[in-house]
């Protein structure tokens, strides 16, 4: 296959934020999504390489995490101000209960691009939100943690 240059379209940004498992519109990328592919592992120490210090004999593939990051300039700020709490049906400006299981509630995120989809079945907002308050168009940066569920981390649904 030869390469070729690839442009995916437009991001439409879709979360299922509680309301009926319904997928809600956040909004639209401004210059796209940044998808960083994250494998974890555990290095496997041996004495013939010198141990805990040395090089590892092996090393143990133990899954991964995708981090999704984009930047908002078109969105809907009622959808947004229920990613902010980081907590599956918080509320904005609320501090959530300080200890909650987040797996069991995490959201969907969908990345509905014209030609590759990606729909993430368990993502977190976990990543720093960055907004800018004044006279000048408002802009949101924020970033999901993906994670497995029931051994996939996305598909390319987009219902």
């Amino acid at each position: 296959m030869p390469s070729t240059v690839h442009t995916l379209g437009p991001a439409r940004i879709r979360v299922d934020t509680g309301a009926a498992n319904a997928l809600e519109e956040l909004g639209y990328s401004a210059e796209g999504v940044t998808i960083r592919e994250e494998a974890r592992r555990l290095d496997v120490p041996g004495d013939e390489n010198g141990g805990s210090e040395g090089v590892p004999i092996d090393i143990q593939y133990l899954g991964q995490i995708h981090f999704v990051t984009f930047e908002l300039t078109k969105y809907d700020e009622l959808i947004l101000d229920k990613l902010t709490p980081r907590i599956y049906g918080g509320t904005a400006g609320t501090e959530g209960t300080i200890g909650t299981l987040l797996v069991a509630n995490g959201f969907r995120l969908l990345i509905h691009s014209t030609t590759e989809p990606r729909n993430y079945l368990l993502a977190m907002p976990l990543e720093p939100v960055e907004t800018n308050k004044g006279t000048k168009f408002s802009r949101v940066i924020m970033g999901f943690e993906c994670y497995p569920s029931s051994g996939t981390i996305y598909n390319a649904s987009t219902s």
